[in-house]
């Protein structure tokens, strides 16, 4: 009987307005037996043209490029391509990004002064399907989503109802009300309605809040 397959490297592919920043890209995976880089663009246009071409694992994205922000590109690939992990690399450092990232439907966030092995473990993490906020960022983060008497987010979460997870769990994939709705088959009225009532359970105000916290709650 024939051997299974050995799985391929994790195919990389990098999207940002400087060539300096894709080459150093290049350097710090190039020995890296476990990935390899399929191709690099330095707009939305060209990302988007190039996620279809080499149809990547992961997608490194730069928060600020010159066509479209990357929240838009995030919230786009992720709509063409619901298998490809986004991961933003960026030099951006306040937290609002993280949350706006996270609500894009991105499953990281790592800033452009990490190093090489934390950028490879990030790349690794996220290739196997699970969420990265660097660091340095967390703190911010979980501050905007903690409670006055410090819950944990998955205790939080606990107090939902299923259907009232699956539509903030959309709503953390960076969907409207309306492409919520569509999904679930409900009204655009009534997708409002549950998360009125998922903000007022979660004692939160904002949709990035929401998002972070039910990816929070995910790896809790």
């Amino acid at each position: 009987m024939s051997a299974s397959p050995t799985p391929g490297p994790i195919r990389v592919l990098l999207i940002d307005d400087s060539s300096i920043i894709r080459l150093g890209l290049r350097t710090v995976m190039e020995d890296r037996t476990e990935l390899t880089v399929v191709g690099e663009a330095g707009n939305c246009a060209d990302g988007l043209i190039a996620v279809a071409k080499f149809k990547p694992d992961v997608v490194l994205l730069d928060l600020n490029l010159p066509d479209k922000p990357g929240f838009t590109v995030c919230r786009e690939i992720l709509k063409r391509h619901s298998s490809v992990k986004v991961l933003f690399l960026t030099s951006a450092t306040d937290e609002r990004n993280v949350h706006d990232a996270v609500a894009a439907g991105a499953h990281g966030y790592l800033t452009k002064d990490s190093d090489g092995d934390a950028l490879i473990h990030a790349i690794l993490r996220v290739a196997a399907g699970h969420s990265v906020i660097d660091p340095a960022l967390t703190n911010h983060m979980l501050s905007l989503v903690k409670n006055p008497h410090g819950s944990r987010p998955v205790d939080k979460l606990s107090s939902l109802s299923g259907q009232e997870r699956r539509v903030l769990a959309l709503l953390a994939e960076g969907l409207t009300n309306k492409e919520i709705g569509d999904k679930m088959n409900l009204t655009e009225k009534t997708v409002k309605n549950y998360l009125a009532t998922v903000f007022d359970k979660l004692n939160i105000t904002r949709r990035a809040q929401a998002a972070a916290l039910f990816v929070q709650g995910q790896t809790s």
